[in-house]
């Protein structure tokens, strides 16, 4: 298998604690997924640096991201889920770098708050922030258009669009194509699992291998890579840490594209040195 390169960026997973229940209607309850097993995992595949989302089950509740961004802050970075009173200034100084919102599982922040949320975020820190969003984008095509004239908007998990079925065309692909088009869009390459519900994540990636493609021919300086970890709700079979490797061999074969996506466009969309 190809080497990871040095500096290479994780920007989406989560740890948890299992001390709460979570929030009314989570889709699963918190469980114990501590920060330093998330580091070892970091190291297991060779990664130097990673994000951290809040999961949708602790709501709004920040406590558990910031605790670990304090414990490792040159190594993460982080990306919350705010309410209206939420201190965007101070989540700055701790780490976070992004908002999300998302609608596939109760606690998140809705779609619809896209908009006033890029604005919010637009003059923290030195660096305005970004949106990451967990949806079908076809639900929310007009929210999204919008929403690229005036800010950055990270579509989470390859677009959330199902993966086709072997040897069928990618109805993603337009989609994607479109909104990469239409402003600054990024996406994260992660979660084939989650896109193909009971299939392992290697054979759910061949099937989203032409999205992939295209997607770093339109954009190749905005995508990035995503573990996932720990792979709360799991749909099927999670991910190991081999086919990660694998995954990144088959959607990542060229050494200066890899280069890219695992390292220069998550070091520079998350402020990391």
């Amino acid at each position: 298998m190809s080497p990871v390169p040095d500096g290479a960026v994780d920007v989406h997973a989560h740890v948890m604690t299992g001390a709460s229940a979570g929030v009314p209607g989570a889709a699963y309850a918190p469980f114990e997924a501590p920060l330093g097993d998330y580091l070892a995992h970091l190291d297991g595949l060779g990664l130097a640096a990673g994000v951290l989302v809040t999961p949708s089950a602790y709501g709004t509740d920040n406590s558990v991201l910031l605790d670990a961004l304090a414990a490792s802050p040159g190594r993460l970075r982080g990306v919350a889920v705010v309410g209206d009173g939420d201190d965007l200034g101070a989540l700055d100084r701790a780490g976070v770098r992004a908002v999300r919102v998302q609608d596939r599982f109760a606690g998140g922040a809705p779609v619809g708050a896209l908009p006033d949320l890029l604005r919010r975020s637009a003059s923290v820190g030195d660096r305005p922030w970004h949106v990451e969003v967990w949806t079908d984008p076809r639900e929310h095509l007009d929210v999204l258009a919008a929403s690229l004239a005036t800010g950055r908007v990270l579509l989470d998990h390859l677009g959330m669009i199902p993966a086709p079925a072997p040897g069928r065309s990618d109805p993603a692909i337009p989609v994607l194509r479109t909104l990469l088009g239409s402003g600054d869009c990024w996406v994260t390459l992660s979660g084939a699992y989650r896109l193909a519900p009971g299939v392992p994540e290697t054979d759910a990636a061949e099937r989203l291998a032409d999205r992939v493609d295209a997607v770093l021919d339109v954009a190749p300086d905005r995508v990035v890579w995503g573990s996932d970890w720990p792979y709360v709700a799991a749909p099927g079979p999670a991910p190991t840490p081999d086919d990660h490797r694998a995954v990144l061999d088959l959607w990542l074969p060229d050494t200066e594209v890899r280069r890219r996506v695992l390292v220069d466009n998550p070091r520079r969309l998350y402020g990391l040195g």
